[in-house]
């Protein structure tokens, strides 16, 4: 089963509470709308700033605001931004398997990874906030 961690759906929640506002917000605002635990949520706007996607202001105050368009900012950026692991396999995230030769779901699951990635790709901040 694929399954994608709490820091992930929370930086989703965080960027989609943050998109709507279309202004500047206050980080305990986020938390407490989407409960988050703040500390945490500080954690992850630090990374998704470093990924660019979100400018803060006054850090110590605690204000955040989108730095890109939501049209252009994509589920796959979110997730790379906190350093959610993309692969589905470790073949497929570029790790070392010595059976890639002779395994007969490489191809198979070098194709699912590239529709995956394209998928999560397609799908900016705009489409999910309507």
């Amino acid at each position: 089963m694929l399954k994608l961690s709490k820091k992930w759906w929370y930086a989703m929640k965080a960027m989609t509470f943050i998109a709507k506002s279309e202004k500047l917000v206050h980080v305990s605002d986020v938390a407490s709308a989407e409960s988050i635990s703040e500390s945490l949520l500080r954690r992850i706007i630090s990374d998704l700033e470093k990924g660019g996607l979100v400018e803060t202001i006054k850090w110590r105050n605690g204000w955040v605001k989108l730095w890109k368009e939501i049209q252009k900012i994509t589920v796959y950026d979110i997730l790379y931004s906190v350093g959610e692991e993309l692969g589905l396999t470790e073949c497929t995230k570029g790790e070392y398997c010595d059976r890639t030769a002779i395994c007969s779901t490489t191809e198979f699951l070098g194709k699912l990874q590239t529709w995956f990635n394209s998928l999560l790709k397609m799908y900016t901040l705009d489409k999910i906030i309507k």
